[in-house]
């Protein structure tokens, strides 16, 4: 599934017709009509995505007996925000709707919440290759037509810098993504050395290009978690022993330096001119405003006083909602809080709400028996969630590969210890990556 959703949105964008570095109303008129093997080949993965999830449940159903059962709180969980963010809205919004989008994030959630240890860890080599493969394809598009992935005219924080998109729709699109691959690759490495580095390189170098600040903080925060769940005891080793200072030395250096440079610029620089300066600029004013996405929150809020029971409606931020604010290309609320408020109210608040602590309950509990990979995949949600919508319910595609992910981890690492006979069966598939070697790699 994961193969064939992004080998169908880098064919859409490669046909497509697009400048990034024009304006963003241009963009969006030029965008806004896929070519016609674009709309067939979407209709066939849809096919496609419907037939693999209902093959998953019913073999499932049929074997019910023979594998672990899913966890009952996560599925309690996905299924309360499921009612509580798409049929409540779809049935009983201001603007009631119904399309075959609202099928496939129901169908690949329960199917992930049925994965076995054996199946989720098949589901992190897959998501690791195709987002490999996107990116290569991405960077030979580069070479071939710059413009169709690169916005020239960009100027943010790193000077001269342009904006990658790669093959995805937005640069935001790509960033969570490569971040999803990181630590994909981080959980599985390739066997060949040369071939990890350069996954490694490429995974980096596009993250750099899509100067997603929201990415760039959401992978220093998971390789944190990683780092400190993985890595743990290596690392108290180090710095219990000494006859070995050179790492704390190191660490407390680093500290040190940055605490007097931060000093120094303080108590010698001119912040309040500085800061002066930047609010006048462009990118001061888009940093004020969170790139503009304040605005956009004051809609969702109105929205919300109009219908504070059950909200909108899930056709809001569509193109005629989109037309009618003068708002062109705000595809969603930028915020999975003022989504949820303004798309299915105060129904679809307190389902976010219970799926949000249902999902840390379940992260702390599995964060040590994946390494840490459950809490960064829950913190780049919360991270994502502040200016995005990560639990997007609506279709499939890139955008929803962190949340699938997360459920996949969380059902499989819910059974690492074996509580009965079926689940010791169904762990025996999986072999757990040897720790020298991921220590190798990293």
């Amino acid at each position: 599934i994961y193969y064939s959703t992004l080998a169908t949105v880098a064919i859409a964008t490669a046909l497509a017709t697009r400048n990034l570095s024009l304006p963003s109303d241009m963009l969006t008129e030029a965008t806004s009509r896929a070519h016609p093997l674009a709309a067939w080949l979407s209709r066939f993965n849809s096919i496609f995505v419907l037939l693999a999830c209902g093959e998953r449940i019913l073999y499932r159903l049929v074997h019910m007996n023979q594998v672990a059962p899913a966890p009952k709180l996560l599925t309690f969980g996905f299924w309360i925000f499921m009612l509580t963010n798409v049929v409540s809205p779809a049935l009983f919004g201001r603007y009631p709707s119904f399309t075959h989008e609202y099928l496939y994030m129901a169908l690949f959630g329960q199917c992930a919440l049925l994965f076995s240890v054996y199946d989720a860890e098949l589901t992190i080599k897959a998501i690791r290759n195709a987002c490999l493969l996107f990116l290569v394809a991405s960077a030979a598009m580069m070479a071939v037509k710059p413009t169709h992935v690169l916005d020239l005219a960009y100027h943010g924080l790193i000077p001269l810098l342009p904006r990658y998109a790669g093959l995805s729709p937005h640069a935001n699109t790509l960033g969570p993504m490569i971040v999803v691959c990181l630590l994909c690759l981080w959980h599985h490495p390739f066997d060949r050395l040369s071939l990890n580095r350069a996954a490694w390189a490429l995974c980096l170098v596009s993250l750099v290009l899509t100067q997603s600040k929201t990415s760039w903080v959401a992978f220093m925060v998971s390789s944190a978690c990683i780092v400190f769940y993985r890595y743990r005891p290596v690392l108290k080793a180090r710095f219990a022993d000494p006859r070995r200072p050179a790492l704390p030395a190191l660490v407390i250096i680093t500290i040190m330096f940055f605490a007097a440079v931060i000093g120094a610029i303080l108590i010698f620089g001119d912040v309040g001119g500085t800061v002066a300066r930047m609010s006048s600029t462009k990118a001061g004013a888009e940093l004020a405003s969170f790139t503009g996405r304040d605005e956009i929150w004051q809609i969702a809020m109105n929205e919300f006083y109009r219908s504070p029971i059950f909200g909108y409606g899930l056709t809001i931020w569509d193109q005629a909602f989109q037309l009618s604010i003068g708002i062109k290309g705000a595809v969603h609320a930028h915020s999975q809080f003022y989504h949820s408020a303004s798309s299915a109210g105060t129904i679809g608040l307190l389902g976010l709400g219970i799926y949000a602590l249902i999902l840390l309950v379940l992260t702390l509990r599995t964060a040590r028996a994946s390494g840490g990979l459950s809490m960064a995949i829950f913190l780049i949600l919360v991270i994502q969630g502040v200016s995005e919508v990560p639990l997007l319910m609506k279709g499939f595609g890139p955008n929803t590969m962190p949340h699938l992910l997360l459920l996949a981890v969380l059902t499989a690492y819910n059974l690492r210890q074996p509580k009965d006979s079926r689940v010791q069966e169904d762990a025996t598939h999986y072999q757990a990556p040897r720790q020298g070697k991921q220590l190798s790699h990293a």
